[in-house]
């Protein structure tokens, strides 16, 4: 990776690097970018290069195209080994600390994205339209729990999924689990893999009882209880629940998981999916984590993988929980 620092013009340090990791985690928010340089002004050969928290770091592929845009977050000088050691995020750590409260209603969580963003100066490029109308209270909480809670009120209506990324200094918000082109194959560009599954949290059937205890409904997984046997959940039906969709969500597949690790490729990062071709398992597996290491010119990277395409999930507070609530803390009082 080509790195530079942004400060009126562009200064490149990419001949001055001692490591750099480039990182992603569905679950993290934003990528980070971290990397140590040499630094001695001890020495009239090496350039002194000026850099503070706040400055803008650019990360380029090998063509030069950017991948990464963020900012300087934690900065250590180490003048014994003669080193910075930087630390950067993209913009959705902005969105990730900064908080505000609004309620909205009827309100389509693309528009809900342009004006989180547009109060907390971030950019939005590409948002994801979904057509859906969703009404919630968000009390305290940051630009990215609005966005994703929003899109996932949304989800709950079309069952799509969604993802938040940087692109450059813009929010994208895209379908998450699409192809990123990268194939990992075991015989040519991937050198170690482990996968693991496990059944000791599954849950295939959920017992439906009514308020006062009464059996009123089952749902099952019938293929899952041929193969594992049965493992059973109780929820009882609560007033303005979607007894539905609360029941299904105690439903638990098999608990799968993969690690590979392979040559680099700029375009395999978490939320997007890629095809595995492995003599233990092969087909589609979803990134939910990964990480680029860039090493004297050699680029590898590890990548988490999902075997089941899944959003990272942001609860929001309709207005009437809000006020039952509210009404049951003043009881508590």
């Amino acid at each position: 990776m080509r790195i530079a620092i942004l400060a009126g013009s562009a200064t490149e340090i990419t001949n001055l690097l001692t490591s750099c990791t480039w990182s992603g985690d569905i679950k993290q928010a934003a990528r980070k970018l971290e990397f140590k340089f040499v630094q001695d002004d001890r020495d009239p050969n090496i350039p002194v290069i000026d850099v503070d928290c706040g400055y803008t770091i650019l990360g380029a592929d090998d063509n030069g195209e950017i991948v990464f845009r963020g900012n300087v977050y934690n900065r250590k000088i180490d003048r014994k080994n003669s080193s910075v050691h930087i630390v950067a995020y993209d913009n959705l750590f902005v969105l990730n600390k900064s908080k505000t409260t609004k309620k909205y209603s009827n309100a389509y969580p693309e528009d809900i994205a342009h004006g989180v963003c547009s109060l907390m100066g971030v950019k939005t490029g590409n948002i994801a339209t979904t057509n859906c109308l969703v009404s919630f209270i968000a009390n305290n909480k940051t630009g990215y729990q609005i966005i994703q809670g929003a899109y996932y009120e949304a989800h709950k209506q079309n069952d799509k999924l969604y993802q938040q990324i940087m692109r450059g200094d813009e929010l994208d918000v895209i379908e998450k689990g699409e192809l990123c082109g990268v194939v990992a194959d075991a015989s040519s560009n991937m050198t170690d893999s482990i996968y693991q599954e496990s059944i000791e949290n599954l849950i295939n059937t959920v017992m439906i009882v009514d308020e006062e205890g009464n059996d009123a409904e089952w749902i099952t997984d019938n293929e899952s209880i041929s193969k594992y046997s049965q493992f059973i959940a109780v929820y009882k039906q609560q007033k303005d629940k979607d007894t539905q969709t609360e029941a299904k969500a105690l439903l638990n597949k098999p608990e799968r998981e993969g690690n590979i690790t392979l040559l680099g490729d700029y375009r395999a990062i978490s939320g997007f999916s890629l095809i595995v071709r492995d003599s233990i398992l092969a087909g589609k597996f979803y990134i939910e984590a990964d990480t680029h290491t860039f090493d004297k010119g050699y680029h590898e990277m590890r990548l988490n993988l999902l075997f089941e395409n899944i959003m990272t999930e942001e609860k929001v507070e309709n207005e009437k929980n809000s006020t039952e609530n509210s009404a049951e803390r003043k009881r508590k009082v």
